[in-house]
């Protein structure tokens, strides 16, 4: 940050948003630039469970939580397209990071779904302002009517980013029906539940939230069954912004699967630089081989390299598709989504195997928690858990959309 920005945030209190001409170019040059200091963080913030504050703010300064935001409040306005490419190039370094960041850019896409007062209240002092939370229902959470709004109470777990976030989103049922409703808290209400302990994406800090008895005004309420609706509802309100035209929930930015492939792509470039110079026992009885000079590391490390390719290229080709559907004002039919969704776990799973192929080649220095590529097979088995990676499901989807 240069000296004239901290003095009109030192002078004024307001952070200034990132230039509006940054392009899309800007920001995956930029993106690039972190890896380094990603990958040399890494292993401290898989051991302290959470990314530095000093990463966070960078993420911000670099203009990429501002990607999937109306102009109106400092936002770049850019695509699914540009995600994408952003979370697989940060995880390359960090795969944490590259969540956190898909995450809260990803949730300024339930912010535009509320109305107006809404968006002015989370973004209009603090153009920085970003949103975790779970959107899952927590039927044992209550959500009480009372004059103007609701009283709430409940426990969220898989608060993704919600270290930094100055604002929750929970899912609690309302009414006789149980029919879920969609809270926007202030974290200032919430307790934080130390509850994180993973074997991998440990530094997400998904760490559990919880109110009791907070009131929520109405205006920050809306029924989770109604989130498509009022999305549309409201592009009359941000009429260049096409990413309001895309999916939602979004299968078309790859926001879980994007940080998979971008891991694997991270443990495969580590493997390639080091290989030269790394060896194995050759034998029970001793000796060392250097891995370059063997056959079969070639052999599984081209494989592996090579699925990896082909997860990065089909992810920047859907994302892509997906953009274009949006920019053209066209909504998705089932068999776009359906392929998505497939493509989604496609591209975990096979991150997945080709990373569990450059573990098998690195050897016993592998089992070393803070090792890169035993970080990145971890950081990529807990994503590939995740409800919308399910491979059966998405396949079953995929072929009834053929029909």
């Amino acid at each position: 940050m240069d000296t004239h920005t901290v003095d009109i945030e030192d002078r004024t209190g307001v952070r200034p948003a990132p230039p509006t001409t940054l392009t899309p170019d800007d920001l995956l040059i930029a993106a690039e630039g972190m890896i380094p200091m990603l990958r040399d963080r890494a292993a401290e913030v898989d051991s302290e469970r959470r990314i530095h504050q000093d990463t966070y703010r960078r993420l911000g300064d670099a203009g990429f939580f501002h990607v999937l935001k109306p102009k109106k409040y400092g936002g770049l306005e850019l695509s699914e397209h540009e995600h994408a490419r952003i979370a697989m190039t940060l995880a390359r370094g960090c795969a944490s990071t590259a969540w956190i960041f898909s995450i809260l850019s990803s949730d300024n896409m339930a912010i535009v779904a509320y109305p107006e007062e809404v968006q002015d209240e989370i973004w209009g002092t603090d153009t920085y302002a970003t949103l975790a939370g779970n959107t899952n229902l927590n039927p044992k959470a209550t959500a009480t009517r009372v004059p103007g709004g609701y009283r709430l109470t409940g426990q969220w777990g898989f608060c993704s980013g919600s270290d930094f976030s100055e604002w929750l989103i929970f899912n609690a049922p309302v009414g006789d029906d149980g029919e879920g409703h969609m809270f926007i808290v202030p974290r200032e209400e919430t307790v934080t539940i130390d509850d994180w302990f993973p074997t991998g994406m440990r530094g997400t800090g998904s760490r559990s939230m919880a109110v009791e008895d907070v009131f929520v005004p109405e205006h920050r309420v809306q029924a989770t069954k109604g989130t498509v609706r009022k999305l549309k509802e409201r592009r009359s309100l941000h009429p260049t912004f096409e990413t309001m035209w895309a999916t939602w929930p979004s299968n078309g930015r790859f926001p879980f699967a994007s940080c998979a492939v971008g891991a694997a792509w991270g443990a495969a470039e580590h493997f390639a630089e080091t290989a030269g110079t790394s060896t194995r026992v050759a034998n029970a009885l001793g000796g060392t081989v250097r891995l370059a000079d063997q056959d079969y590391v070639a052999s599984e490390f081209a494989q592996a390299q090579g699925d990896i390719e082909m997860a990065r290229l089909l992810v920047e080709r859907r994302s892509l598709e997906a953009s274009e559907r949006a920019r053209q004002r066209v909504e998705s039919a089932e068999s776009d989504v359906a392929r998505e969704m497939r493509d989604n776990a496609l591209v975990t799973r096979t991150s997945l195997r080709a990373v569990q192929q450059i573990f098998s080649l690195v050897g016993a220095r592998a089992g070393n928690a803070a090792h890169p590529v035993s970080r990145a097979k971890r950081d990529i088995e807990m994503i590939s858990h995740h409800v919308t990676l399910n491979w059966r499901q998405a396949a079953v989807r995929f072929l009834a959309s053929q029909s």
